[in-house]
């Protein structure tokens, strides 16, 4: 009976054992149903984007269309890949930012809604295309004409392009092999343009750029040739004004005079002159007042004058430094030569003397004189006479006329002025007066009486005689 009931039990052990067995892979299976959902999650990649300089997520898990939310938690995406410039990018959940290949990998663990899936995809991200037409400099590419075409470094000062974005704009320059200007001349038949060699990307950025010639169509290059607007500014030259002393001539202007151009500021080899215009008009005084008295003064100009060139020198390639010159030395304006003539003049003896006035006659460049003075001037003073008031002819003096602008010389002035006893005058006449426009003046002592007895006499003897012829007349026709 013992024996019995110990088989008894080993059979029951044994059958537990069996159904135990049996039955687990029931239980993982429903286990496994009760954790997976019935709805599939949905993966989207990106495609190739180009480099923005931020992070670019290139793929999302969405729940399915009218799903519930997927857990946030059981979304994984992962990155792995090759940057531009050669280095590896490792395995990350951080999104890239740089350029390169990535393989991307996205997966769901799955909930109670939704299945276990994932999926991965190559995408890449791809550099920037700069295109040529995008460069640009800090400042307008200029310079002073220096008679060839390099290109100072200062004219390329912050060459850019556009197309860089702004988080990279320190982190990103460019090089190049040469850069010239097309043209030399300040004025060339077509528009100046720098063309830059070879140009290259640098810096830390530079593997997320390309350059591209998009008016060529060519394929994306690690160097290219590019062209910027430019132009070339005409090279200052000073100009000097040489002048020479004049004799005075009522006038500030410096009629004869030469203009030089400073050599050491052509480029060498060339050459310029310097003329005046119609305009032109040189004077002697300061930069603000004309002085056209006598003395010493600089000469000065205020536009009026003009380059050409010389031997074949462009003259466009130059421009004057200053249309206000001045001479570096000073010249003279020294007096004019005057013949003053006095006039007759007289007096009857025991009168007061009467003004003493004269004819001014300027030399006229020795083909003969000018009468008067130049302008509107005029002599202060007055001449003299010799002294005595006894009856006879005296010599005149110049006494205290003057004119700080003339050298005056007297001429012709002896015997002209006389003192006339009074029972002697008939009439004396002065000669022209200067002053005033050479009036004559008539003096009489007395005058003659009228014969008016003989006057009545001649009127009879003419009315007799007319009546005696009359009446003998009409005898004879009777």
């Amino acid at each position: 009976m013992k024996k019995t009931k110990r088989i008894r039990l080993f059979l029951c052990l044994v059958l537990t054992i069996i159904l135990n067995g049996a039955c687990f892979p029931i239980g993982i299976l429903a286990e496994d149903q009760t954790e997976q959902g019935p709805l599939t999650p949905v993966i989207v990649f990106s495609t190739d984007v180009v480099y923005t300089g931020n992070p670019q997520v290139l793929a999302a898990v969405n729940p399915a269309p009218d799903g519930p939310e997927l857990d946030f938690e059981r979304i994984e995406i992962t990155y792995k890949g090759i940057l531009s410039n050669g280095e590896a990018y490792p395995l990350s959940t951080i999104p890239p930012s740089e350029s390169g290949t990535y393989m991307v990998f996205a997966a769901y663990r799955g909930d109670e809604n939704y299945q276990k899936i994932d999926n991965q995809k190559e995408i890449k991200i791809k550099p920037i295309e700069l295109k040529t037409s995008q460069f640009f400099t800090e400042k307008p590419i200029t310079k002073i004409y220096d008679g060839n075409t390099s290109v100072p470094e200062v004219a390329l000062k912050g060459l850019g392009n556009s197309g860089v974005v702004d988080a990279d704009k320190n982190k990103v320059a460019f090089n190049y092999r040469t850069a010239n200007f097309l043209f030399k001349d300040v004025k060339p038949a077509t528009a100046n343009l720098v063309i830059l060699k070879e140009i290259t990307i640098a810096g830390n950025k530079a593997k997320n750029y390309i350059i591209v010639d998009e008016n060529q169509g060519t394929k994306p290059l690690s160097s290219i040739d590019i062209s910027l607007v430019a132009g070339i500014l005409p090279k200052p030259v000073e100009v000097f004004l040489v002048g020479q002393d004049k004799v005075y001539d009522g006038t500030p202007n410096l009629h004869d005079y030469k203009l030089t151009v400073n050599k050491t500021d052509l480029i060498r080899g060339e050459d310029l002159g310097a003329f005046g215009a119609e305009n032109f008009y040189p004077y002697y005084g300061d930069v603000n007042t004309q002085q056209k008295d006598v003395g010493n003064y600089y000469v000065w100009a205020t536009g009026g004058f003009y380059l050409s060139g010389i031997n074949g020198t462009n003259s466009d390639n130059y421009t004057i430094y200053s249309q206000t010159i001045i001479s570096k030395s000073k010249y003279a304006i020294t007096p004019a030569s005057v013949t003053v003539i006095p006039n007759y003049v007289s007096k009857i003896q025991g009168e007061a003397d009467p003004a003493l006035t004269y004819t001014v006659w300027q030399d006229d460049s020795g083909d003969g004189f000018v009468k008067g003075l130049y302008g509107n001037d005029v002599m202060y003073g007055a001449l003299e006479r010799e002294a005595g008031e006894a009856v006879g002819t005296y010599d005149v003096l110049l006494g205290s006329l003057n004119s700080s602008n003339y050298r005056i010389r007297l001429a012709d002035n002896a015997d002209k002025f006389e003192i006339i006893k009074k029972e002697d005058v008939v009439a004396v006449y002065g000669g022209n007066d200067y002053s005033n426009g050479g009036n004559s003046v008539v003096e009489k002592e007395e005058e003659s009486p009228v014969p008016y007895m003989g006057i009545a006499l001649l009127l009879l003897l003419l009315i007799a005689g007319a009546i005696f012829f009359g009446k003998n007349r009409l005898t004879k026709m009777d």
